[in-house]
């Protein structure tokens, strides 16, 4: 067959594009049959490609970001039950994952809940058949009654991502106060009020009534008592009526200023530490009536009005010079009742005010040289309630 000199120089480019094509599909081809052998694969336990969560409180840290085969993380026990314990005994136990599986379990991070510690794991790559140990402690200093503690440990096994281990048991008190809160209430300004509180030893009184009573048992001593407020006296003592502990004598002094007040008592003792909160409030002569303004939860775009009473209960009449308020959204105005010695004081929460929360403060100024200024909180939700 005799072909031209002009098909002859035409038949190279045809060739290259037959060529090219046969690559473009034999590429396809081969990218199809990659991805189904890839499938494959993950689908097979044995030759099996897991993905570490790397996240936040996952595997971030561990080395290695694959793992040949599928880990099985078990844990030998999810619950330990310390059963009952003194406060201020601290709580050991050591949990033990297991990986089960055929992978390597790789264990990442630990997280516990309040007042609860746990060590690093021992081993953070667990081959098959092998364990781990989670050392965990529990300060039980602050609890009192049935307690719980949880740890959550993050693995790369794909059917628990997360471990939810758990601690509980019951926490009894080795020294209990009574009252443990002091609330001294409204008191007149410069006038001096005492509380009793009483600290009783509960090992000496638990130990009384076993067979061997409390032989050996060291006698309890209060051995220091702290607090911030120098306005708050308090004194230590003996109990009068014969039972093991302490008695402390808790005194609100005339030179408390006004206003809210509020105070911690550190009692340090042979046993275990105890602390008593001390609260109240310490009213003048002008009172407001009530001390708080809620408005509630007001509908989107509406405005409302709430009232008060100012009253002054001294023999001075005290006139009213001002009122403000820290949010722009209420205002305040006030009004003689009788002049002198009672007003009435209104907020006003103006309409559309931005939905959401509401808090601010009114502050009502006097010429009573001693209250200058008399605070009226106030709260509220606008629109919608959303917890």
């Amino acid at each position: 067959m005799i072909i031209s000199e002009g098909r002859k120089k035409r038949l190279p480019g045809i060739a290259l594009i037959a060529i090219a094509a046969a690559l473009v599909i034999a590429l396809g081809v081969a990218s199809t049959a990659a991805a189904q052998s890839s499938n494959a694969a993950a689908s097979n336990d044995s030759a099996g490609t897991v993905q570490l969560d790397n996240g936040p409180n996952g595997l971030q840290g561990i080395t290695g970001a694959t793992t040949v085969g599928t880990p099985k993380a078990q844990a030998s026990e999810k619950i330990y039950d310390f059963g009952t314990v003194l406060n201020a005994t601290p709580v050991a136990h050591v949990f033990k994952i297991r990986n089960a599986g055929s992978g390597t379990l790789m264990i990442g991070g630990v997280q516990t809940s309040c007042g609860c510690t746990a060590a690093k794991p021992t081993k953070n790559q667990v081959a098959p058949g092998e364990e781990s140990d989670i050392a965990v402690t529990f300060d039980t200093r602050f609890d009192k009654g049935p307690a719980t503690r949880t740890i959550t440990v993050f693995t790369n096994d794909p059917q628990a991502q997360k471990i939810v281990l758990t601690l509980k048991g019951d926490v009894k008190v080795q020294v209990e106060a009574a009252p443990a809160q002091v609330a001294f209430g409204d008191v007149k300004r410069g006038v001096e009020q005492t509380r009793q509180v009483l600290l009783t030893d509960l090992v000496a009184a638990q130990a009384s009534s076993s067979p061997n009573g409390a032989k050996g048992l060291a006698d309890f001593k209060v051995q220091s008592v702290t607090n911030s407020s120098p306005h708050i006296k308090v004194e230590p003592g003996a109990r009068t009526d014969g039972k093991p502990g302490a008695a402390l004598t808790v005194t609100l002094l005339k030179t408390m200023p006004l206003g809210a007040f509020d105070d911690t008592i550190k009692v340090a003792t042979s046993r275990a530490p105890v602390d008593i909160t001390v609260f109240g409030t310490v009213q003048g002569d002008l009172t407001v009536k009530p001390a708080q303004v809620s408005f509630g939860i007001v509908p989107h775009r509406q405005g409302t009005q709430r009232m008060v009473r100012l009253v002054n209960a001294g023999a001075r009449e005290v006139r009213v010079t001002g009122i403000t308020s820290t949010n722009a959204s209420v205002s305040a105005t006030v009004e003689p009742i009788t002049p002198g010695k009672e007003y009435r004081v209104t907020l006003a929460l103006r309409p559309n005010t931005p939905d959401g929360a509401l808090r601010g403060q009114v502050a009502i100024t006097t010429d009573d040289p001693d209250q200058r200024s008399v605070s009226l909180p106030f709260y509220g939700i606008v629109g919608s309630f959303r917890g």
